[in-house]
């Protein structure tokens, strides 16, 4: 990849961090609580405008947006690029003659590849 191509990425993932993760700055509430003994704790929730945490629809898309970007895209794409890898580890000849350094090679390879 090209410089210009890799800060291009490397942007886009900051700004798509910034747009996930604004809504808990703009829906975040911090509440304190005291105890009778004189202890006190603050706790922070999400207060969204469609109603209580455990009932928001809104939450509810944004945790399924959240899951679906931060985990299943980037499983989903490890899976992709370790088969490619893995495909062409097991599928690779070699070329004209083969020494048993190249024998050797080859199986050193499919063994990492397993171990992954």
């Amino acid at each position: 990849m090209s410089r210009t191509t890799t800060l291009n990425i490397t942007v886009w993932i900051w700004i798509l961090s910034v747009i996930l993760s604004f809504p808990n700055l703009l829906y975040s509430v911090t509440r304190v609580e005291t105890f009778g003994n004189g202890d006190y704790r603050v706790i922070c929730y999400m207060e969204w405008p469609d109603g209580p945490m455990t009932r928001s629809d809104d939450e509810y898309i944004y945790n399924v947006v959240i899951l679906v970007v931060t985990y299943v895209l980037p499983i989903t794409s490890m899976t992709f690029t370790y088969f490619r890898v893995g495909r062409e580890l097991w599928g690779s000849q070699s070329i004209g003659e083969c020494t048993q350094k190249q024998k050797e090679s080859v199986k050193s390879k499919r063994k990492v590849n397993i171990a992954v």
